[in-house]
Formats: structure tokens, C-alpha cells, sequence
């Protein structure tokens, strides 16, 4: 019994001494994971911000913001915005539409258009199911296209087109009500019009990469006064470039807040290769202004390129989708994009054609024959592969 006794007490002992042990080696533990986790944590941080840097424009959509769901903190990385000319869906481009998809014209272009982080488009015609009762009678041509080939632009990669046009108002302000409620609709934005001057005038705003771009538009080429001349009356109209002055104004209200403001204007002379004079001085006074790039469209030729004061200008991006009887110097087309680092823009174009309804590839003879002239009407620059390099 005694012995038996003491078995148990010597038991009970050893247990008393066990415990205190067994806590030490759990606190030991403890402590070694608190600090491989504290050693660990910046490494994989680091590596995560690195993997999200590297695909957060391709992975992350936004139909009213743009591409970017959310800013990231600035940083080196700069921001690439492609432009196009003019866009136009009626007439044969409709019936190839209803006929072979709202994809079809954009099939060579969609992979390039997709690695931008903004691509913009001028849209030259109403987008609207209204009779001809709402043409607007002073236009010698009305444009009016389906709704649902919006769809098109926007698997296509487009994220903003601009309404201030020469046909924005083809079927009056009813229809321009319409475009923008079905752009809308389809997950883009616009900009270049609004239902008061002052929504007109207002940029898109977009933040990627660290840096605010703004990007705003007008036009200095329409049929009628009254479609950029608001009143108590005015239900919608676009944004008018006539009157310098008050562009100006605009300009530098739109640049406050703004890291870079891009103006994309309706400008210039039809079926010519080289700017009026007027918009040299426009180019002059929009610099002063705090515009930091200007891409124009409206001749329906692609025209040159040049740095103002190292400001870049893009006077016609020409058509970039128009009905099959375009061809020639009114079917050459292409991509502008525009590399904006935190103080420099630079600017590269790849062409391509027109041809049947549809933007197609060239030949790398065919490409090196458009860039070959457009540096002939350019203004001291020179065009290397894509790349146009300033030369002042």
C-alpha cells in the first residue's frame, strides 16, 4: 500500500515538473514563428504588390472610371492611351454589322486596342432608333447607327468616345440623348457633349498609375451655331471650338487637379494632308493654356505629326472606320498612342487600312509607305519603326 502510495506521489511529482516544461518549449515556439513572420512579411508584401503592378490594367475593368478599378500609389510606370480617328457605323458598315457581328471591323485591332490602358474613339453618328422626322434638315448627310453595335466597340477595348462632331446632332438633340444614354448602357464613357455647356466642356477623368489624366474635346466643324449654342431651351449639344477665348478658359479649368489634359478636337480642312493655319495658332495658345497633348481628327486623311515646345499634336488621325467606297488616302488608318510618363508624352502610330468594312493589317512595306509620308508632312520629327522621335 505504502509503496503503491508513494507510486502515485512520485507520479504526481513528475507531472508537477513536466508541465512548467512543456509551457517553456510552447513559448519557445511561439516566439521562433512570431519571428520568421515578422522576417517573412515585407518579402511577400513586396512580391504581391509586384505580381498586382504587372496585371492590374489587364485584370481590373471599370465601364464608368476605366480601365483601372482603383489607383495604385504613383509610381515609375507610365500610362499608354490609344486614339483613333473617325468611327462611323451606318450605311455598309451597318449591313456588315447585322450581318457578320458588331466584332467584325475590329477584329485585327482588338488585341492592340486591349493593351491599352485607355482607348478612345471619335464617334461620328448618332446612335439612335428614331425616324427621319428627327433629321436635322441642315446637314447634308444624317449617320444613324444600332445601338447594339456599341457592343462591338466595347469588346473591341474601347473605354471613351467623343461625340463632339459634325454629326453628333444628325437626328437633333433627341438623338444625341440617345447616344449618350446607350453609350452609357454599354459600359463606355463620352465627352465632347452634355445637356449644359458646362457638361459639354467637362473632361473624363481617369487616375492609373500614380497619375490623373483628364481628357476633353470639342469641335470646330459642325453644320449649324445652334448645335454648340446653349439656351434655356437646349436639351443637349456639343462643345464648340469656335470661340478661342472661351476654349481656353476651359482648358484651364479642366488642367486644375490634372497631371496631364489632353484635348481631342474636330478640326481642320477635309481631304487634305497638311493643318490649316488657323490651328497652328490654336496649337500656339492651347500650350499656353496647359494642354499637354492634342489629337485631332475631321479631314478624313491621316495628316502629320509634331512636338510643340514639347507638346505633342497629332493634327488628323484620318477614318478609322468608315463605309467601302473609302479608299486611297481616305481608307489609310491607324492607332496613335500616347506613353505618358510623369513629365514627358511621347507619341508612336501603326497604321493599317480600310478595307470592306473592317480596319486590316498591313505589309510591312505597305506600313513603312504611310510613315514614310506622314514624317513628309510632319514638322520636325522623325518616325522610327513606330516611335515619333522630336527632333527641336
Amino acid at each position: 500500500m505504502r509503496s503503491g502510495v508513494e507510486t502515485r506521489q512520485g507520479r504526481r511529482k513528475k507531472n508537477n515538473w513536466a508541465f512548467p516544461a512543456k509551457i517553456s518549449t510552447l513559448l519557445m515556439l511561439v516566439s521562433v514563428l512570431v519571428m520568421l513572420a515578422i522576417y517573412w512579411q515585407p518579402a511577400t508584401e513586396s512580391r504581391e504588390v509586384s505580381v498586382l503592378n504587372a496585371a492590374d490594367m489587364a485584370e481590373r475593368k471599370n465601364p464608368v472610371h476605366g480601365k483601372a478599378e482603383f489607383a495604385w500609389s504613383r509610381n515609375t510606370e507610365p500610362v499608354r492611351i490609344t486614339f483613333t480617328g473617325d468611327l462611323m457605323m451606318d450605311w455598309s458598315v451597318k449591313e456588315t454589322m447585322n450581318e457578320k457581328g458588331a466584332d467584325y471591323p475590329f477584329i485585327h485591332v482588338k488585341e492592340e486596342l486591349q493593351q491599352a490602358d485607355l482607348a478612345v474613339a471619335n464617334l461620328e453618328t448618332a446612335i439612335t432608333t428614331r425616324d427621319d422626322s428627327y433629321k436635322d434638315l441642315s446637314q447634308r448627310f444624317n449617320f444613324k447607327s444600332n445601338p447594339e453595335h456599341l457592343e462591338g466597340l466595347k469588346n473591341a477595348g474601347f473605354d471613351l468616345v467623343s461625340l463632339a462632331n459634325n454629326h453628333a446632332l444628325d437626328f437633333g438633340e433627341e438623338g444625341l440623348l440617345d447616344s449618350m444614354e446607350y453609350i452609357e448602357e454599354y459600359g463606355m464613357d463620352y465627352v465632347g457633349a452634355g445637356t449644359t455647356i458646362e457638361e459639354a466642356f467637362s473632361g473624363q477623368t481617369y487616375t492609373i498609375n500614380g497619375q490623373t489624366i483628364r481628357i476633353m474635346a470639342a469641335s470646330r466643324f459642325v453644320p449649324s451655331p445652334k448645335w454648340y449654342t446653349f439656351d434655356a431651351n437646349t436639351r443637349a449639344g456639343i462643345a464648340g471650338a469656335y470661340d478661342l477665348e472661351y476654349l481656353l478658359e476651359k482648358v484651364e479649368k479642366e488642367k486644375e487637379g490634372a497631371d496631364h489634359l489632353i484635348l481631342y478636337i474636330h478640326w481642320g480642312i477635309e481631304q487634305t494632308d497638311i493643318p490649316a493655319e488657323y490651328q497652328k495658332h490654336y496649337v500656339k495658345k492651347l500650350a499656353e493654356a496647359g494642354v499637354d497633348a492634342i489629337v485631332g481628327h475631321h479631314p478624313h486623311w491621316l495628316q502629320g505629326f509634331e512636338y510643340y515646345e514639347g507638346i505633342p499634336v497629332a493634327y488628323s488621325l484620318g477614318n478609322f472606320l468608315f463605309p467601302d467606297y473609302v479608299s486611297g488616302n481616305s481608307a489609310e488608318t491607324g492607332l496613335l498612342t500616347l506613353t505618358l510618363h510623369e513629365d514627358e508624352i511621347t507619341m508612336e502610330f501603326k497604321p493599317y487600312y480600310i478595307k470592306d468594312d473592317q480596319i486590316i493589317p498591313l505589309s510591312s512595306a505597305e506600313e513603312q509607305q504611310i510613315l514614310d509620308k506622314l514624317e513628309r508632312v510632319s514638322f520636325d520629327v522623325r518616325i522610327e519603326g513606330f516611335e515619333i522621335i522630336n527632333l527641336r
